[in-house]
C-alpha cells in the first residue's frame, strides 16, 4: 500500500498530524508493507517572515487573537 500525505512543514496542525499518522503507524499490523510518500507545499506561499518578532507577537498582530489564547494553542500543540 502506497500512502501519500501533503503537509506544510512549518504548520503546528500539520505537524500535529504527523505525530498522530506516526502513532497510528506504530500499532497497524501491516505497517511493513506500507510504503510512505511525503510531499510538502506551503499552506500560505505569500506569507511575510518577520525575524525581528516573536511567533507570539506575529499571530497577536496578523491574527488579532489575545496573547493568552495564543499561549494556550501552542501548550496544545507542545502536547
Amino acid at each position: 500500500m502506497i500512502v501519500e500525505i501533503w503537509s506544510d512543514v512549518v504548520c503546528p496542525f500539520c505537524y500535529i498530524g504527523k505525530r498522530r499518522f506516526e502513532r497510528a503507524m506504530q500499532q497497524f499490523p501491516y505497517r511493513d508493507q506500507v510504503k510512505l510518500i511525503w510531499r510538502s507545499y506551503q499552506l500560505d506561499p505569500f506569507a511575510v517572515t518577520h525575524p525581528d518578532k516573536t511567533p507570539l507577537q506575529m499571530m497577536v498582530e496578523e491574527k488579532g487573537l489575545p496573547s493568552n489564547r495564543i499561549n494556550d494553542y501552542i501548550g496544545y500543540i507542545n502536547e
